[in-house]
């Protein structure tokens, strides 16, 4: 692992170096095309799926398989219908709670099945009423710098993850509310296509 991270200094200095110098980067490591890149072209099964700079790619990702590889962890998806339609969306997620996002969509996909996506990073704990879910917390990673929660009841069989920065005495089994800003909520059609914002 040491030796990745000093290979991976060693290719930006190198990168530096040569400016006038077009390099290609090959890596099934999102943090090494993260930190190394310009542009990122994400590649599947031989398709672009999304070409853009490292941000454009973590803040808009253009797909379901864009969203789950760029982040660590990588971003929570939850089963959703929409619900209600216009210059902002309401969804309602598997367990009955109702989101609404800052997401422009047509009437016709009121009713349809869609996927509401949210980066562990951007969770945080409710201090009030105005919450995106809550759940039980069923594993607690305390690592100091973060603290990693994660919460059941949403999903069946796929904890949801929270990421929180610094250390919170929280315990297995303790029941929470978490929120997010409504602008870092995600939303994705049912064919996994993002609804652009």
């Amino acid at each position: 692992a040491a030796l990745r991270v000093a290979t991976r200094i060693e290719i930006a200095r190198l990168n530096e170096q040569m400016a006038d110098t077009t390099m290609i980067y090959v890596t099934h490591d999102q943090v090494e095309a993260m930190t190394l890149a310009d542009r990122i072209v994400v590649l599947s099964a031989g398709n672009i799926e999304q070409v853009g700079a490292p941000l454009e790619l973590y803040e808009r990702p253009a797909n379901l398989f864009v969203a789950k590889f760029i982040g660590s962890p990588a971003m929570n998806i939850i089963p959703a219908t929409v619900t209600a339609t216009g210059s902002q969306t309401t969804v309602t997620l598997t367990g009955g709670m109702s989101v609404t996002l800052d997401v422009a969509t047509d009437a016709s996909e009121k009713g349809k099945q869609a996927s509401f996506g949210v980066r562990p990073e951007d969770l945080r704990i409710a201090d009030g009423a105005d919450y995106v879910f809550e759940g039980e917390v069923s594993i607690v990673e305390a690592l100091g710098e973060v603290t990693l929660l994660y919460i059941e009841g949403l999903v069946p069989g796929e904890p949801i993850v929270v990421k929180l920065p610094g250390i919170y005495d929280v315990h297995k089994g303790q029941r929470m509310r978490f929120a997010a800003d409504r602008q870092k909520l995600h939303l994705f059609d049912a064919s996994g296509h993002t609804y652009r914002k």
